[in-house]
């Protein structure tokens, strides 16, 4: 291999390298982001809790059922 087939080497190396330790350190974001969620949620469901209380149960309006459009002929 010449100096160009060595230098895509070492490249694809770091690329491998990066990877690999990306393939170690996702699991742990993952579960360090679980109790943020978790806090995220308990606080969404209390701010639904109070606007429901303030506001009263809001259901949306029944909306029609959307229809796909079809082309039709030409006049």
């Amino acid at each position: 291999m010449g100096a160009t087939g060595q230098s895509v080497s070492v490249v694809v190396g770091i690329v491998w390298a990066l990877l690999g330790l990306l393939w170690i350190f996702v699991p742990f974001a993952i579960f360090g982001i679980k109790g943020l969620l978790q806090q995220i949620v308990t606080e969404q469901r209390r701010t639904n809790e109070i606007l429901t209380r303030v506001h009263g149960d809001r259901i949306p309006p029944a909306a029609p059922e959307p229809q796909p459009f079809r082309v039709g002929p030409y006049p």
